[in-house]
């Protein structure tokens, strides 16, 4: 029977496990029917071994249910970090890293891969194939731990001066960045990470609009913007929350927006197919392929700035370039109450703002998606003296919502009702 270890190999699974399971918590063990029981059962031991006091289960009528309970402005550090910082690696991998750069710290001019093999097995009395070795040290100088140079046939590895010395005056002052670092910019894990290597913990920052779970999503974005500065075309699978169904899609992304109110993160997208632009959820793409090089990537480019002018908030529309027109007459008293005017103005988009008479005002936008603004429309209820607009379903929605108001709390019946008590 194979043993449970923490560490683990497949992290889109782990991803969409924490997500489904501990951050919406909202299943519960029979809903896990991707695999077997065991397999539940050993992701999450592994995520309560990272999680530790932060876990917390209920028990529903379908069964117990386990979710993550953190007040953002007590932890120093996002505790879904760990899921980036646990790997597997087999005995020879650890053995390899403190031989190897065990020997290069007492060799500072470095030392080629069948060298370096030698001396660990004279010196630990452990023999690795030089192939072996020579494959770790380009590993690691993949990774930025290691560097090389050639001398003559030979190429030769050394170790790279540490990036923050212990000694220098500047040491404190970085750290103090880093730690603001590691809970508010994306890939916020590598500020966690160099904490970690100094042995230091965040006691400066606490963060009140903490969104942890984005974290999950970073290595999509690591590849997104890959893409983004290379303008490359890229491939990617897409699964819907609601349906569960995953769709492959081809298009050149252009930017990467993220909400002020949620911090969900979007993939904004050209879909050549399609000859539209599109934004996709960073937490429902599972997985990213680069392409070849999107040749007419500035002119692409130029065309998502000139339609951002007409996007509410991430949507483009149905598909259609007819962009829907909504008009608003507003009742504000601008002497008592000129925070509403400046309010129009400041939060209106572009949106025309006439004032037709004494104490009216007429809002007219244009925009790709009326339902995006329904919100914002409603937060000036009891102001709102007329609503138009060219997408029918739109303003029928928010009108029935205040008839529905009004019904339960304006209406004759009601008053007669409260009259009676």
């Amino acid at each position: 029977m194979a043993e449970f270890q923490e560490l683990i190999k497949n992290f889109d699974r782990i991803r969409d496990y924490m997500r489904q399971f501990y951050i919406y918590g909202f299943k519960v063990r029979n809903d896990f029917d991707s695999r077997s029981a065991r397999t539940y059962d050993n992701e999450r031991r592994r995520i309560e071994s990272w999680l530790g006091d932060y876990t917390c289960s209920s028990y529903m009528t379908k069964g117990k249910q386990v979710y993550i309970n953190i007040d953002s402005k007590t932890v120093p550090e996002n505790p879904l970090y760990a899921a980036w910082k646990s790997k597997s690696f087999t005995d020879n991998d650890i053995l390899l890293h403190f031989f190897i750069l065990d020997q290069l710290t007492d060799h500072p001019r470095g030392m080629n891969a069948s060298a370096l093999s030698d001396a660990i097995s004279l010196t630990y009395g452990v023999a690795f194939d030089p192939q072996t070795v020579r494959l770790k040290l380009k590993e690691y100088e993949s990774l930025g731990l290691l560097c090389s140079h050639k001398e003559g046939k030979n190429l030769i590895y050394q170790m790279l001066p540490p990036q923050f010395p212990h000694d220098s005056p500047l040491n404190d002052t970085l750290l103090t960045a880093v730690s603001f670092f590691q809970g508010t910019a994306p890939f916020g894990f590598i500020g966690s990470t160099i904490l970690d290597w100094h042995d230091r913990k965040n006691t400066f920052f606490q963060f009140k609009h903490h969104f942890i779970v984005h974290t999950l999503e970073d290595q999509v974005l690591l590849q997104s913007l890959t893409a983004i500065r290379e303008h490359r075309l890229i491939d990617y699978e897409n699964k819907s929350f609601r349906s569960g169904s995953i769709s492959s899609q081809s298009g050149v992304p252009l930017k990467i927006f993220v909400s002020t109110r949620t911090g969900r993160r979007y993939l904004c997208l050209y879909l050549p197919s399609l000859r539209r632009f599109h934004n996709a959820r960073l937490d429902s793409i599972l997985s990213i392929t680069i392409k070849e090089p999107w040749e007419d990537y500035e002119r692409t480019y130029e065309a998502l700035l000139a339609n951002i002018k007409r996007c509410w908030g991430v949507s483009f529309g149905s598909g259609r370039s007819r962009l829907e027109t909504i008009c608003l007459r507003l009742s504000i008293d601008e002497e008592k109450e000129p925070y509403v005017l400046k309010r129009l103005y400041r939060e209106g988009k572009g949106g025309e703002i006439l004032k037709i008479r004494e104490h009216e005002y007429l809002y007219t936008g244009a925009f790709f998606d009326t339902n995006e603004l329904l919100s914002w429309v409603k937060s000036f209820t009891g102001r709102i003296l007329d609503i138009q607009g060219t997408c029918e379903p739109a303003i029928l929605k928010v009108t029935r919502d205040w008839e529905r108001m009004y019904q339960m709390y304006c209406s004759e019946e009601k008053e007669e009702t409260n009259g009676t008590v």
